[in-house]
């Protein structure tokens, strides 16, 4: 590993002799920072952008996989495809909380109101146009769940007549992945993209040795997914613009036991997101107004032996979050001013469903916000200067709340049956930001903004068992929330050569907890709850250095520092200074990419230290490195598309999370055709 490291560390030194005739922009265009399109240099924090390029040569197989490569990102995908859960996480907020960072999926939140979770498997990377990712608080345009930061995940348009593609792949593990998409600007008003897909894989027994149990129940976990995305567009006029995309997405994923069920443990979703939006500019004036509409239905069979009887029970829940944005910009000649409003709603109507036994545990709730926004966009002395000004706020309350535990084996949950009290509560999200760009080659930022990140439903409405034992909801829960502080930029080194850094300090408070609330399950184990009840510190640093050394070659290496600590923890003393679960201290990733007029390759290599997998710290999980590559030529002008990957290429089989190991290298090979009619 020691020599992987030195190896990213002086990639740049070592093509330093050749020549450069291909420059590193800083002009690349987001819009993430602020809704609209700014080039970097006016957008005033740390943003990185996942352009199709390295989306198509990344060996990766799901978006999260790619998004792992950023400095200041952290995942917790361990097995493949076949896993099940990832998380994604930026400068350190727990990995395995990803409420704290919000996903948008052409600039629409697509976290859950119930667990905060993104279903990261439903997001296929043949539909990804590109990924802008915003690090630090955006609550100030964003709100809820983006107090971490932002991943906008944009999807592709079409732009020719018409073009087809049609690919197959097939790799370790007897995994199939086949796909099939259509695009077609019909005229100058109307284009359609519909494309569909269907993956499959016999899996792995990821239960380490040292965590079987006899008798061992423990099988492979298998995979089976589909989806159909489809996108309509219609652009009559500049100030009238319609999108409208349906998302479907179903799976089946084994969870690696089986005792009595004919396929085992198993999770499904039955997952449909719907997107509409209208906007439009004219002049100095445009706006985008969004509505959506996201269900989860989601299954799982769970079966175990509990003091020699097998007992099984369904868990069944129906995950709902729609709402609508609304975002008008105004532009002038020193000034861009925007505002908006949101309307969202997330509701959980769950229970869990016991099959040998008539048993039934049941949970609904609702959180509904109400937010307002503005912001100001000031530039001065010939676009040196970009000053950000904004300010959000949020109404949030929580209604709806029910719940009823019946049966014999749940009994001791009867007293928390019924009608939940409701909750109110508001919030303030302000942001200051300052981008300096003295010269061509300079652009340096300081910026201050605060986020928030909402309760889960699950922990407002749902009583029942968790990692920390039983628990019981807590209706009254508010917002945690954190202030940052930071300074970055970007410096053009040589014209091939630029380095981006950053500094942050963060404090957050109200962070929430699990405490035992003093009563007894069965007279002799502690039941807990979430409650608001910490603080948090938090600080880091972030490096990028990009380098083009020759045309066609362009080298990456980022690190990132990061330090966190809980403080003034008064019911549970004993974590003050503990580290937050699943925030590794240090990260090394690098890439080298070529693309070249036939032939496409990328290596890439990532080392993270080692990760707390308990509040406490008394459990982690060892650092690893990790090695991919992947090599693609192009036949007969771009019709024909070949490649192949290698993940973790000296089958390092670490753990990413406390439970599972990874799988080891695996290969694939894909065939693609694409047809295109210019």
């Amino acid at each position: 590993m020691k020599h992987s490291i030195l190896f990213l560390l002086l990639c740049p030194y070592i093509c330093q002799g050749q020549r450069a005739d291909t420059t590193f922009t800083l002009q690349e265009v987001v819009v993430t920072g602020s809704r609209l399109e700014r080039p970097v240099t006016k957008s005033p924090g740390s943003i990185n952008l996942l352009t199709p390029v390295l989306l198509r040569n990344s060996p990766a197989q799901s978006v999260d996989d790619i998004l792992l490569m950023l400095s200041g990102v952290n995942t917790t995908r361990s097995d493949g495809i076949s896993n099940m859960h990832s998380n994604v996480s930026i400068r350190g907020l727990a990995g395995d909380e990803q409420g704290r960072t919000l996903v948008l999926f052409d600039g629409i939140p697509i976290n859950t109101s119930d667990e905060g979770s993104v279903n990261w498997n439903s997001i296929h990377t043949d539909n990804v146009q590109r990924i802008e990712v915003f690090k630090g608080p955006g609550s100030s345009l964003y709100g809820n769940n983006a107090m971490g930061g932002v991943i906008n995940i944009i999807s592709k348009k079409p732009l020719s007549p018409f073009s087809a593609n049609a690919s197959v792949s097939y790799g370790t593990l007897n995994t199939w992945k086949t796909s099939l998409g259509i695009s077609s600007r019909l005229n100058k008003q109307f284009a359609l993209f519909i494309s569909g897909y269907y993956n499959r894989t016999d899996g792995f027994n990821n239960i380490p040795d040292s965590l079987r149990t006899e008798p061992d129940y423990s099988v492979a976990r298998f995979m089976k997914e589909g989806g159909v995305f489809t996108k309509l567009l219609y652009n009559p006029t500049a100030l009238w613009n319609v999108e409208i995309a349906y998302d479907l997405y179903r799976d089946k994923r084994g969870e690696g036991e089986k005792i009595e069920a004919p396929e085992g443990e198993y999770r499904h979703f039955n997952h449909h997101r719907i997107q509409t939006r209208f906007y439009g500019e004219k002049n100095a004036f445009s706006y985008n107004l969004a509505c959506y509409f996201q269900r989860q239905d989601y299954f799982k069979l769970d079966e175990r032996i509990t003091q020699n009887a097998y007992q099984r029970f369904d868990v069944k829940s129906d995950r709902d979050d729609w709402g609508a944005i609304l975002h008008m910009h105004f532009g002038g000649k020193y000034n861009e001013i925007a505002v908006g409003s949101e309307f969202k709603n997330g509701s959980i109507d769950g229970g869990d469903y016991y099959v040998t036994s008539p048993d039934k545990v049941l949970n609904r709730g609702t959180m509904t916000f109400f937010s307002v926004f503005a912001q100001d966009e000031l530039n001065f002395w010939k676009e040196r200067f970009w000053l950000q000004l904004a300010l959000r706020y949020d109404n949030a309350f929580f209604h709806k709340g029910w719940f009823e535990a019946s049966g014999e084996n749940v009994t001791d949950f009867n007293s928390y049956n019924g009608t939940l009290n409701n909750n109110r509560w508001d919030n303030f999200s302000p942001r200051i930001a300052l981008r300096y760009n003295p010269i061509s080659a300079v652009s340096v930022y300081l910026s201050y903004a605060q986020g928030f990140r909402a309760s889960i439903l699950d922990d407002l409405c749902r009583s029942g068992w968790m990692w920390v034992g039983p628990k019981i909801a807590n209706p009254r829960l508010g917002p945690e929330k954190i202030n940052n502080y930071e300074i970055g930029g970007k410096f053009q080194l040589r014209p091939n050569l630029t380095l981006s850094p950053a500094f942050y300090y963060a404090k957050g408070k109200d962070f929430l907890y699990y405490v035992a609330t003093g009563e007894k399950l069965w007279g002799k184990i502690d039941t807990y709850q979430r409650q608001n009840i910490s603080k948090v510190e938090l600080k880091g640093l972030e490096a990028d250095l990009d380098y083009i050394p020759i045309s066609g070659l362009r080298i990456n290496i980022n690190y990132s520092y990061n330090h966190t600590a809980i403080k003034d923890f008064d019911k549970k003393p004993e974590l003050n200074g503990k580290a937050l679960t699943y925030a590794p201290k240090h990260q090394i990733k690098g890439y080298l990419l070529w693309t070249g007029k036939t032939i496409d390759a990328m290596i890439r290599g990532r080392y993270k230290t080692k990760q707390y997998t308990t509040e406490d710290n008394a459990s982690s999980i060892d650092g690893f490195g990790v090695w991919d590559a992947q090599l693609s030529k192009r036949f007969f002008r771009n019709r024909l598309y070949v490649s192949g990957e290698i993940l973790n290429i000296f089958n390092n089989r670490h753990m990413n999370t406390k439970d599972y190991r990874s799988a080891g290298r695996l290969a694939n090979i894909k065939l693609a055709v694409n047809i295109n009619k210019d």
